[in-house]
């Protein structure tokens, strides 16, 4: 089961549009061997993307209080699995790093 929270599903996505079409490149140019290689390229160009979009959906925002017309700040919650979007930039690098490792011929 997948859990996030706002457009925390954005981490899948993001991901998947840059690890697929890679790994599908890396296997027809290198050998269906090496697609490891392209999805790890894939994992860290996707935790790029995952990092800045998590960010900007994430930033907190200046309001005022309703009732009290107080300055109020409102932070957004867009988590996947709930850790915050822009954390899980730290994470993708590490399987894109085992991914290629494991594509590599011994």
């Amino acid at each position: 089961m997948i859990i996030w929270n706002g457009w925390g599903i954005l981490v899948v996505l993001i991901t998947a549009v840059f690890t697929v079409p890679l790994g599908f490149l890396a296997a027809e140019v290198l050998g269906s061997d090496s697609a490891g290689l392209g999805a790890g390229a894939g994992l860290v160009l996707g935790a790029v993307g995952v990092y800045f979009a998590g960010r900007k959906l994430n930033a907190p925002r200046q309001g005022f209080h309703p009732a009290t017309g107080q300055p109020v700040e409102y932070r957004n919650a867009h988590t996947f699995f709930f850790v915050p979007m822009q954390y899980w930039a730290f994470v993708l690098p590490i399987g894109g790093v085992a991914a290629a490792i494991s594509a590599l011929p011994l």
